[in-house]
C-alpha cells in the first residue's frame, strides 16, 4: 500500500491538474437529442465540464438544456457561458440558477455578462457597469442563501439550497475590477497570450484589494476558440472567422493589451465589425490577422496545442473553457481528448 504521505502528495497534485471544459456544446444544434449526446461524450472522455452561452431565440434555453443534461450525466460542471440581465431580471436568475444547482446535485456555474449579440439585434442596450455589479451582488447573495431587501420586505430563497458559484465574463479592466470586487470567479475572454493573462490577473487582483478579499478565491477560466487537426495551418484557418466574435468583445473595451506593432491591424479588424450580422458574416476573414488567431485560439497539431497548453499552465492557469469549431466539432473533442488531454494527466 502507498503510504498516507505518498496519497497527500497526489492529492494534492490532482487539485492542481490542468482541466479543461467544452464551450458552446449546443452551437449550430437544433434539437436537444444531439446536445445529449455532445454532454454525454464530453464526460465519457474526461471533459471536465460543458458550458452554454444564452443565445435568446436562436438557441434552445441554456437553464432547460442544462437541466436535462444533469439527469444524464454525473460529473460534469455544468455551466451557464455567459447570460445577462437584459432578459432575466437577477431574482430570476439566482432561482434558475439555484434550481439548476438543485437538480445538478451540486455541479452547477452561473455565468453572467452585460450581454452581447442577442441584445443588439432587438434594439437593446447592454447593461452599464454600475448596475451590472449591483445585480452581481443580488444575485451572489441570493445563491448564498441571504436575503434581499425590496420596498416589500426581505426575500431570499426559500427552497433547498446549494450555494452556485457566479462567475463574471470580462475582458476590459473595469470588468476584471468588478468580478475581482463582487465575483466567484471570472471567464477571461483575454485570450491565450500570457503577457495579457498577467495584466488581466493584476486587474483581478486590484478588484479584490478594493473589496478586502483573497486573491485565491477567485477562480480564473481562460477562454478561447479550438481546432485540432494533423494540419497546423488548416486548423489556424478554421478558427479565423469563429475568432472574430470574440475578439471584438475585447477591444470593444479597451486597446490597452495590444502590442504596438499589431494595433493597426487590429483597429482595421474592429473598423471591419458588424455585430449585427450573422455569427459567421460580422467581419472580412483577411481582418482576421495572425496574431488574433494566435491570442483567441489553441489551433493546430496535437504537439503545438500542447506546446500552447504547457505555456498557460507554467504561468498558473488551470482551467481552459474550449469553444471547438462548428465545422469540425466532434472531430476536434475526440482528437483533443485523445492526443491532448492526455498529456496533462500523466
Amino acid at each position: 500500500m502507498p503510504c498516507p504521505y505518498y496519497c497527500l502528495l497526489l492529492d494534492a497534485y490532482c487539485l492542481f491538474q490542468m482541466k479543461f471544459s467544452l464551450h458552446s456544446v449546443h452551437g449550430g444544434v437544433r434539437n436537444i437529442d444531439e446536445i445529449h449526446k455532445r454532454a454525454v461524450r464530453a464526460e465519457e472522455l474526461g471533459y471536465h465540464g460543458i458550458f452554454l452561452g444564452e443565445s435568446h431565440l436562436s438557441s434552445i434555453d441554456s437553464f432547460q438544456t442544462l437541466a436535462s443534461c444533469a439527469m444524464i450525466t454525473k460529473r460534469v460542471l455544468l455551466g451557464i457561458a455567459v447570460t445577462n440581465m437584459v432578459f432575466r431580471h437577477p431574482t430570476v436568475l439566482a432561482g434558475a440558477a439555484a434550481s439548476l444547482n438543485e437538480i445538478s446535485k451540486g455541479r452547477a456555474i452561473l455565468g453572467l455578462g452585460t450581454g452581447d449579440g442577442p441584445v443588439y439585434s432587438q434594439g437593446l442596450k447592454a447593461t452599464p457597469m454600475r448596475e451590472f455589479e449591483a445585480g452581481v451582488r443580488m444575485v451572489r447573495d441570493l445563491v448564498q442563501g441571504k436575503a434581499i431587501k425590496f420596498p416589500t420586505g426581505n426575500v431570499g430563497i426559500s427552497f433547498y439550497l446549494r450555494p452556485t458559484p457566479v462567475y463574471v465574463s470580462a475582458e476590459g479592466p473595469k470588468g476584471l475590477q468588478l468580478a475581482g470586487r463582487s465575483a466567484d470567479g471570472v471567464i477571461l475572454g483575454t485570450g491565450f497570450d500570457l503577457r495579457v493573462y498577467e495584466w488581466a490577473k493584476e486587474k483581478i487582483r486590484e478588484g479584490t484589494m478594493e473589496a478586502g478579499r483573497n486573491e485565491t478565491d477567485i477562480a480564473v477560466v481562460a477562454a478561447g476558440m479550438l481546432c485540432v487537426l494533423d494540419n497546423g495551418d488548416e486548423a489556424r484557418k478554421i478558427v479565423r472567422n469563429r475568432i472574430a466574435n470574440r475578439a471584438h468583445h475585447n477591444f470593444r473595451f479597451t486597446f490597452e493589451t495590444v502590442p504596438p506593432k499589431e494595433l493597426e491591424g487590429v483597429k482595421r479588424f474592429v473598423a471591419g465589425f458588424d455585430v449585427m450580422k450573422p455569427m459567421e458574416d460580422r467581419v472580412d476573414p483577411d481582418l482576421v490577422n495572425d496574431y488574433l488567431v494566435r491570442r483567441f485560439s489553441i489551433a493546430g497539431t496535437p504537439r503545438e496545442c500542447i506546446e500552447r497548453i504547457e505555456e498557460l499552465k507554467a504561468v498558473g492557469v488551470e482551467h481552459l473553457m474550449l469553444t471547438p469549431a462548428r465545422r469540425v466539432y466532434g472531430e476536434t473533442v475526440e482528437a483533443f481528448a485523445a492526443t491532448v488531454i492526455p498529456h496533462f494527466q500523466k
